[in-house]
């Protein structure tokens, strides 16, 4: 296991500017007790807590489905977190945190004489997600592994699913008939500094609404 020589949520804060626990929550138990009051799966049965590379513990984990034939990864990639299972991989992102935001499609119509306008709903646009996270290399080795999985799996121009409690309650409804397709439309890699075996990562996603196309001919 890698020692880390840095704290990563000090990390967040001067890469990304503003705070975060995700990293730090309260995990105490009593020894030799069951921790009755954590919950540890969402109603969709996603994790609220799970086990990164460095063998710490952080909260809300964010798992990306993609289909298998991406990339020629080498074994050694695919061992890193990408789990093959049939013909998608899952990949657990590195201690990602995670938010989500809606905006609605509203006219408005001015009235004579009158205070105001009337207000007409259009629509609720796509759920935008952003996640943001660290990816930390093993020893003081830059993560180029892991960096390459992450660019293969942005340079896909097509759907993938997303597994996370938070997208979930967003996501897994009836009238989205439970798809929790998502589309990648920005990655970026932000400079840090002061240590070189650390990348930290931002992702922006738009859920991908399912619709059935009927033809009249």
């Amino acid at each position: 296991m890698a020692e880390l020589s840095f704290n990563i949520s000090d990390l967040f804060e001067q890469t990304f500017g503003y705070k975060t626990r995700a990293f730090d929550p309260d995990f105490s138990k009593t020894e030799g007790a069951v921790n009755t009051n954590r919950k540890e799966y969402g109603a969709q049965g996603s994790p609220y807590y799970t086990i990164g590379s460095l063998g710490l513990e952080y909260y809300m984990p964010v798992t990306i489905s993609y289909p298998e034939g991406i990339s020629s990864l080498t074994s050694k990639q695919t061992t890193k977190g990408a789990i093959e299972t049939g013909k998608l991989k899952k990949w657990d992102l590195p201690f990602p945190v995670i938010s989500v935001s809606s905006s609605k499609t509203i006219v408005e119509t001015p009235l004579t004489e009158r205070r105001g306008t009337v207000k007409e709903l259009i629509n609720i646009r796509n759920y935008e997600i952003t996640i943001k996270g660290f990816i930390i290399g093993e020893g003081n080795n830059f993560p180029e592994n892991e960096v390459t999985i992450l660019r293969n799996i942005y340079e896909q121009n097509e759907p993938l699913a997303i597994q996370c409690p938070l997208t979930d309650i967003f996501l897994l409804r009836p009238d989205r008939s439970g798809s929790d397709q998502v589309v990648i439309t920005e990655l970026k890699f932000p400079a840090v500094t002061g240590v070189k075996n650390v990348a930290p990562y931002e992702l922006h996603l738009v859920s991908d609404e399912p619709f059935n196309l009927i033809s009249i001919s």
